[in-house]
């Protein structure tokens, strides 16, 4: 059973690098942000329960599912967090669409465990309670600086009503991403640490290569873009050449470097022995101190 689920693994991995290398080449500059994204799910279920159990693994999806529905909610009717936006489709709970849900729990979990890999490094060693949700969180804004404006300014999945500085998308996105990604990692990395669990012998090298596939998209984007002006809500006309160039930069030489590095640390380890959670001592958990999580 266990080789069917790390085979799954890899076809599932392997499916969202070669969906973000195609798709923009054969559905006409179509990203593939959102099939990649939705791919993420399945994997992050099927190495989140043999990784951490399938309670801790719920713990998790509610907690993510909860605070960035909250937050997404409180955004559209204030403006806090992330800015003035609303969402253009549908069925939506409240005013953010379903499907915006399962996103964050999967994105969320493979950014988790690439920061869990890039603290770790292949070594046996203490991860920090904090820095790995903080480090969590900038991957998960590294990774929406550099796909937003394309599903906002370009394909109005989500409108931005006063525009902003990069390409229609203000800054106060970027921000809001953070602060809400981190709670929500750090709230999951307090419930580990009081649990004091060991994590099990999972496939490192999906989450980043799920990572890296979102990156790839970027680039096969721009080499498939075509010229044209696009306008935002507010009445700004950006080069959708130019938005284009600049989310492939973005993802050439922050998310895929991230990415390649989370490799580098599972080749040096590949089935996590090395990646130990942390109690709330700051005590790695190993041996009799530890829970095991198989729920």
């Amino acid at each position: 059973m266990r080789t069917f689920w790390t085979v799954t693994t890899w076809i599932l991995a392997g499916a969202t690098v070669v969906l973000a290398v195609l798709l923009p080449f054969i559905a006409t500059g179509k990203a593939a942000v959102l099939p990649v994204l939705l791919l993420a799910v399945p994997v992050a279920l099927i190495d989140g329960i043999r990784r951490y159990g399938w309670v801790a693994l719920l713990f998790f999806a509610a907690e993510t599912l909860i605070i960035s529905n909250f937050f997404e909610n409180l955004s559209v009717e204030t403006g806090f967090p992330f800015g003035d936006y609303h969402y253009t489709g549908g069925p939506q709970l409240i005013h953010v669409p379903i499907y915006i849900g399962p996103v964050y729990f999967g994105l969320g979990y493979i950014c988790w465990r690439v920061a869990e890999l890039l603290l770790a490094g292949g070594r046996r060693r203490t991860v920090d309670i904090f820095a790995l949700p903080a480090l969590a969180a900038v991957l998960m804004t590294v990774f929406d600086l550099g796909s937003d404006s394309i599903a906002a300014t370009v394909n109005h999945v989500w409108e931005w009503e006063d525009g902003g500085g990069v390409f229609g998308v203000p800054f106060t996105n970027y921000l809001g991403w953070w602060l809400v990604t981190y709670l929500f990692f750090q709230v999951f990395a307090l419930y580990l640490s009081r649990r004091r669990a060991t994590a099990r012998k999972t496939t490192q090298a999906s989450a980043p290569i799920v990572y890296g596939a979102l990156g790839l998209n970027a680039v096969a984007y721009f080499l498939a873009a075509d010229d044209f002006a696009v306008t935002d809500p507010s009445g700004a006309v950006w080069s959708h050449q130019a938005l284009a160039e600049t989310m492939m930069l973005i993802n050439l030489f922050a998310v895929l470097p991230f990415a390649l590095l989370g490799l580098r640390s599972a080749a040096r380890d590949p089935q996590g022995r090395s990646v130990g959670s942390v109690d709330a001592e700051g005590v790695e958990a190993h041996g009799t101190r530890a829970t095991d999580v198989r729920n």
